[in-house]
């Protein structure tokens, strides 16, 4: 059965159905070093309200302590991404404009860490 809500508001889908999700891997980020990254949301030619939406789901749905990178080619939502991490308990470590595209890097704080950057 066709689901009306997720086909007229497709940033509403499961995740996996509306994010080109990759897997954990190293990445350098400028005044933090290397470090893992477990999760990568690409939304590369996507517009800014989607892109808003499926960042917003990823970072709830990040365990405490693990890195998400958000890669987009949208200037509006790389400009908006991160005043809103700290809305939904992440810190912002950096922004990299790379190749035609930016990654933004943010860690899920953990109630081990009373909320302090790492």
């Amino acid at each position: 059965m066709l689901d009306t809500i997720a086909w007229m508001f497709p940033a509403l889908r499961r995740a996996g159905d509306d994010a080109r999700a990759g897997a954990a891997r190293a990445v350098d980020v400028p005044g933090h070093g290397t470090m893992v990254a477990d999760r990568c949301v690409d939304l590369t030619g996507e517009n800014c309200l989607r892109t808003n939406l499926v960042t917003k789901r990823a970072l709830d749905a990040a365990a405490p302590g693990s890195v998400i990178e958000i890669v987009s080619d949208n200037l509006s939502s790389v400009e908006t991404i991160p005043f809103m991490l700290a809305g939904h308990g992440c810190a912002h470590l950096g922004t990299l404009h790379l190749e035609g595209t930016w990654k933004i890097y943010a860690r899920k704080q953990g109630a081990d860490d009373g909320g302090s950057r790492k």
